[in-house]
């Protein structure tokens, strides 16, 4: 890899300087120091902090931005020697230069496809590409500042995602307890998440979630300083426990509680499965078993559109079928439970309906691998993946400061 050298200059703002240090620093990084050259900048010395993605170095600008050069092709000669001509460069010129080089640690960001991985770019594929690609070794401590912005912006929540993911992770642990024969109470449940909603709530407005952004919740609220007070949040808590209330009181829940923990197969484990040389990631809400009928359970806090539903089961359907082929001749059922008014539906999973899905996600695959520079290697180019043009959408966008909007 081409690198700098002491001795080198820099041309940067039309001001000349010469390195007299250079040093590697961890992962991508590269420290300079360097010393004025040209008369507007004679005898100051800069300390400058930069990064390498091959021949592409950037540097950090003092009031935000970078200087970007490529290391074998921005040389120009002068009377004095070669100089390295930077031009300015965005933070969204970083993270292209990052998601179309190969990662650097021991975990390689390969391709896979999700149900969910799907949704997202059907919302909207420059999301998709900050969410995949751009926020990849963004938990790194060395790595690039967007990189970074961009896996703390990727693990954002806002309330209403959030009380989804408190009555999911709710009924996760009560359902795991009657798989174990062990049912838990309503109101240890109810406490357990009040506790729990303080501490993210807590954990958000102190910023502290911004020291683990994978561990710790972040309200984009907070973050984009937008009014959140403790009322609002209450607020929403309480529609979670109201909706896992719901639940509990159910006739469906009181029927779960009464049959055999060996019928329950699933309980929102992360598994995958392979089709179309990819790994297919899935975490169904519940399935069970009871001898005759493969039953799939999915659990919604809102109304979802029919074929949605009809592709999200399927897929689940597909990885059931895989995982068990001794019910390979077994029916299944899809069941959606609405929490928000104690209504199910049955969604058919008959075999039409499963090869139906098994040739959606087949296109949905070539068609997304398609989108890479090097599919085999799962690098990607921002310019493959555009903004969408509904502002609307944008100002609900975890996203919305990579963009500008």
């Amino acid at each position: 890899m081409t690198t700098l050298r002491p001795g080198q200059n820099l041309l940067l703002n039309n001001r000349l300087w010469s390195l007299w240090q250079v040093s590697a620093g961890e992962g991508r990084q590269v420290a300079l120091e360097a010393i004025g050259a040209s008369e507007a900048a004679r005898g100051m010395t800069r300390r400058l902090a930069g990064f390498q993605y091959g021949s592409e170095l950037f540097i950090e600008q003092r009031r935000g931005g970078y200087w970007r050069a490529n290391l074998e092709q921005d040389w120009q000669p002068t009377d004095n020697g070669p100089v390295l001509v930077c031009q300015p460069a965005t933070v969204l010129d970083v993270l292209n230069a990052h998601t179309q080089s190969p990662a650097l640690g021991p975990l390689a960001n390969e391709f896979s496809w999700s149900y969910s991985r799907s949704a997202r770019y059907r919302f909207c594929a420059r999301a998709y590409y900050y969410h995949y690609y751009a926020a990849w070794e963004g938990w790194q401590p060395a790595a690039p500042p967007p990189v970074r912005t961009a896996y703390l912006l990727k693990n954002l929540t806002d309330l209403s995602r959030w009380v989804g993911t408190l009555v999911h992770d709710s009924l996760r642990f009560a359902l795991a307890r009657l798989k174990a024969g062990q049912p838990v109470s309503r109101n240890d449940l109810v406490g357990q998440m009040h506790r729990r909603a303080q501490a993210d709530f807590e954990n958000s407005q102190s910023g502290r979630y911004q020291q683990q952004p994978n561990a710790l919740v972040g309200f984009q609220e907070h973050y984009y300083k937008i009014p959140l007070d403790k009322t609002t949040w209450q607020t929403s808590w309480q529609r979670a426990a109201r909706l896992l209330d719901t639940f509990l009181q159910s006739e469906l829940y009181t029927r779960l509680g009464q049959y055999s923990s060996d019928t329950f197969l699933e309980v929102e484990t992360l598994h995958s499965f392979a089709l179309a040389e990819t790994k297919i990631w899935v975490q169904l809400d519940l399935a069970r078993f009871d001898g005759q009928v493969i039953e799939i359970y999915a659990w919604k806090s809102g109304e979802s559109d029919q074929a949605s539903l009809r592709r999200q089961l399927g897929v689940y359907g597909l990885y059931l079928r895989q995982t068990y082929p001794e019910w390979h001749d077994k029916p299944l059922k899809g069941l959606i439970d609405y929490l928000t008014d104690n209504r199910q539906e049955e969604i058919a999973l008959d075999p039409a309906t499963l090869e139906a899905v098994e040739q959606e996600i087949k296109a949905d695959i070539a068609h997304l691998r398609g989108l890479l520079v090097e599919p085999q290697i799962n690098l990607a180019k921002i310019e493959r993946f555009p903004m969408i043009d509904d502002r609307a959408i944008c100002r609900s966008c975890q996203f919305r400061e990579l963009c500008g909007r």
